[in-house]
């Protein structure tokens, strides 16, 4: 469209107004006030088209942003003081030949490794596969397995008394968001007659957001969509690991974090859906021998592999190792391959060089001079992220509280966190201390270094991310309540959430520590640095 635009007008004036609230954090305040107040949620820009028909060549682009932090009312105090499109202090844009105005992709990331294409002849990852898409996360997935399960079994009792109820005719069904939640495929099974079973090994485990554990009901029938995850999770005895990255088109700034259960779709938040790369996959035992030999190496094919009916396949590609041996030697595995990637794309330097393409397309991955820092960044990295609930945790002023004449799970029972309050001394208002931290009505934490909030996870800190998602919430719609103290009872320590929090604030600190020790980056064969935008 941006290309079309320049080649029909001859000049194209453009006031960006902000006020995009599908962000989070300070991004979110730097948007400012919303120009349609409660209705709207976008970003607003004022678009001039001018069509000149004496003028040739491309158009002229001029670009103008309103600014951060600006409430509704100054910014269209601004508009009126505007008063037309000559009194916008306005840039001029040159696109490139993609019709990039703004973020302008670079023209070397295209030459990089795609992380997983599988239009390339060459890529990293063998399979690759979205998040789990439920649309109805409230009734299969939370804190309680137990909960979980008699959420399932209510609902689909229900779904099987419509199908006996309504019995292929046209009468409508109960909608009644509090006895089940209708998703497309429900109405068209329920007009078929088909009524769903339970399957026994569907009760699993997933990374709901950053850090977040929970139970979730995996099932091809009741969840929307669970695209690639059957073949890199088929059942609750096999392992795998892998790294969720954010998709392109996302608002939140590029993340990405290493997990070892199921991923939800938009793990990085809302609105910001994401793409996982896992370690292994894996193919059933008794495949063809024709199809097998596409599916996996022969070097796997043996018993020591085979989990639960299912044969381990490496996920990296022979194509990707070698080239990497081409460039660094025999030496390279392909778990160093795996460790380089995670290491990379933690890279400061990357993902500032490379944000505009990472905003329009998955990662590609750069040979640099020297690989070795980047695998064992990525390996310390994969340590701290995975195992962070044994980590650790940080020595926060008030973290050694013990019960006082009450149990210990009432005593450490979170509702919500929340940040103290401090009054700022140019201002006056009272702004956060995030120093420290109200856990309940018995416990503060304080001490918590400015370090810990740099490890961002998208428009969140990681110790945000906790604070976010260990509250007690109650769905609106069906009245289902996910109570984060469920899941301490289900690992059996009433202290886990306090120490979680602890233990994040030490993975904050220490993977800034692995990030600001990363060499800058230094591409084989690639621009030098002093070329750098």
């Amino acid at each position: 469209m941006r290309l079309t635009l320049a080649e029909e007008f001859s000049d194209i004036y453009v006031y960006n107004l902000r006020g995009n609230q599908r962000t989070a954090g300070e991004q979110s305040r730097k948007e400012g006030g919303k120009i349609f107040d409660a209705g709207s949620r976008a970003t607003v820009a004022i678009t001039v088209l001018v069509k000149d028909p004496t003028h040739t060549g491309s158009s002229r682009i001029h670009y103008t942003d309103i600014g951060d932090y600006l409430t509704r009312r100054q910014k269209l105090d601004l508009i009126a003081a505007a008063s037309d499109i000559t009194g916008l202090d306005a840039m001029d844009i040159a696109p490139n030949e993609h019709g990039d105005w703004l973020n302008q992709r670079r023209d070397d990331f295209p030459n990089f490794l795609p992380i997983g294409d599988k239009t390339a002849t060459e890529r990293i990852f063998v399979l690759s596969s979205a998040g789990l898409k439920t649309n109805r996360d409230a009734w299969v997935s939370g804190f309680s397995p137990a909960r979980v399960e008699s959420n399932i079994k209510k609902m689909v009792k229900f779904y099987n008394a419509e199908v006996d109820r309504i019995g292929g005719s046209s009468s409508t069904p109960n909608m009644d968001p509090s006895q089940f939640s209708w998703d497309r495929a429900d109405r068209a099974n329920l007009r078929r007659g088909r009524k769903y079973v339970l399957a026994s090994d569907s009760l699993r485990r997933q990374t709901y957001r950053p850090f977040t554990r929970q139970a979730v009901w995996f099932d091809r029938t009741l969840n929307n969509t669970v695209y690639q995850l059957e073949r890199l999770f088929p059942s609750s005895t096999v392992s795998n690991h892998g790294f969720w990255l954010s998709a392109p088109g996302c608002p939140a700034p590029f993340q990405t974090l290493l997990v070892e259960a199921i991923p939800d779709l938009v793990l990085g938040g809302a609105g910001n859906p994401g793409q996982f790369f896992a370690r292994w996959r894996y193919e059933p035992v008794g495949m063809g021998a024709g199809e097998a030999m596409l599916s996996f190496d022969v070097a796997d094919a043996d018993d020591a592999n085979v989990v639960d009916g299912y044969r381990r396949v490496d996920n990296v590609t022979d194509e990707a190792l070698k080239k990497f041996r081409a460039a660094y030697g025999d030496r390279v595995t392909k778990d160093d391959i795996f460790d380089y990637c995670y290491g990379l794309l933690h890279s400061q330097d990357y993902r500032e060089m490379y944000a505009a393409d990472l905003k329009k397309m998955l990662p590609r991955i750069p040979l640099v001079i020297d690989p070795w820092p980047y695998v064992k960044a990525g390996r310390e990295l994969a340590k701290l992220h995975l195992d962070y609930e044994t980590v650790e945790p940080y020595p926060l002023e008030g973290l050694d509280v013990q019960p006082s004449g009450a149990v210990a799970w009432e005593f450490y029972r979170v509702e919500k966190m929340a940040f103290a309050k401090q009054r700022d001394p140019e201002t006056k208002k009272l702004v956060a201390d995030k120093s420290t931290i109200k856990y309940n009505g018995r416990i503060t934490v304080s001490g918590i270094p400015e370090d810990a909030y740099r490890y961002m996870l998208g428009s969140r800190s990681a110790v945000e991310w906790i604070m976010d998602r260990y509250q007690v919430k109650t769905d609106k719609a069906s009245g289902i309540v996910n109570d984060p103290n469920d899941w301490s009872r289900e690992v059996g320590d009433p202290r886990y959430i306090l120490d979680l929090l602890a233990r994040i604030v030490t993975v904050s600190v220490e993977t800034m520590k692995i990030v600001d020790a990363l060499p800058l980056l230094d591409i084989l064969d690639g621009p030098d640095s002093s070329t750098r935008d």
